[in-house]
């Protein structure tokens, strides 16, 4: 890429012209000849000076998504071809942690016994920073929950249906309930995840929906973990949303906790999976496959427990 470009992206995400060219190891005023010379070659103003440092100009924003994307298509090429010469793939993925922790093991697990050449690397993280490193092109592919991410330049494809819920202590008053209405919220003292996570924005979301805010609770706690928010939630110290997905695999009882549902609240969601505009390598194809035959798996296993619900229950009628 034209080095001009570099100096260019480098100001352009550093809002300073001396800290840009001390990365870059230059002088200041070598890299604002670079600037200068990439402005007379377009015939456009890409800078201005202004209180917050170099701010780009219409012109200049419209060259910095295009040099985004030729940067992150020299990256995937410099791996691909990394990959090739050493007769290996490589996948990196960027996961939020409920798609970590709660969704990715079955499937990584298929994915790594079908292709155990193929080097594996997951980044368990928010989901606004697995945006910003598919967009980067830092990872190949990212998995989120849906919120008011704006996903710009990036394929996506929704994969897993999921839908949060409460979760308290079975110590806690109102562990005998079903349901519990909105208001009654606001007296809870609540461990929710961190900014940034798509959990917390689904279920700010929803509240906003129903007129009330998060700073309307009583937030006593922001954890990053969901297996530490359970583990609080177990000991009595508050009460937060997780997604349901959690009691596939562990029961409530056992984990010391109760799943509630708060009336007229919608906490449904979906987990997408991420990847930049340029087709992704092989083994990043034959991964996301995998996550694909997952959710058609996940769906078949859901319809049948629906379906062993529903005639139990109409036995119990019959009683």
């Amino acid at each position: 890429m034209d080095f001009r470009l570099t100096v260019f992206l480098a100001v352009a995400r550093m809002g300073n012209l001396t800290r840009a060219s001390r990365s870059l190891n230059l002088s200041p005023s070598a890299a604002s000849n670079h600037i200068a010379a990439l402005e007379r070659e377009l015939g456009v103003t890409l800078f201005t000076r202004g209180r917050r440092g170099m701010e780009l100009t219409a012109s200049g924003k419209m060259l910095l998504a295009s040099v985004q994307d030729m940067e992150s298509l020299w990256q995937k090429t410099v791996r691909d071809v990394k990959a090739e010469a050493e007769g290996i793939g490589r996948v990196r993925l960027a996961a939020s942690h409920t798609a970590a922790e709660l969704f990715l093991p079955t499937p990584l697990g298929r994915f790594r016994a079908k292709w155990p050449s193929v080097r594996l690397s997951l980044t368990m993280t928010n989901s606004a920073d697995v945006v910003s490193l598919v967009e980067r092109g830092a990872v190949d592919l990212g998995v989120v929950e849906t919120g008011s991410f704006s996903y710009r330049r990036l394929h996506h494809e929704q994969l897993w249906r999921d839908e949060l819920a409460l979760i308290v202590s079975t110590r806690h008053p109102l562990a005998q309930s079903d349901a519990v209405p909105v208001k009654d919220l606001l007296g809870l003292d609540w461990i929710l995840r961190e900014e940034g996570s798509g959990t917390r924005r689904v279920f700010e979301r929803a509240l906003e929906q129903r007129g009330y805010t998060l700073h309307q609770l009583t937030v006593i706690m922001q954890l990053d973990s969901v297996r530490a928010i359970v583990a609080m939630v177990r000991h009595n110290v508050g009460v937060s949303v997780v997604s349901r997905t959690l009691f596939m695999h562990h029961d409530p009882d056992a984990l010391g906790i109760r799943a509630l549902a708060i009336d007229g609240l919608n906490m449904e969601r979906t987990l997408d999976a991420l990847w930049s505009r340029h087709k992704p390598t092989v083994a990043a194809s034959e991964l996301l496959n995998e996550l694909r035959r997952d959710v058609t798996r996940l769906e078949v296993r859901t319809k049948r427990e629906t379906r062993t619900h529903t005639l139990i229950d109409e036995a119990e009628t019959m009683r």
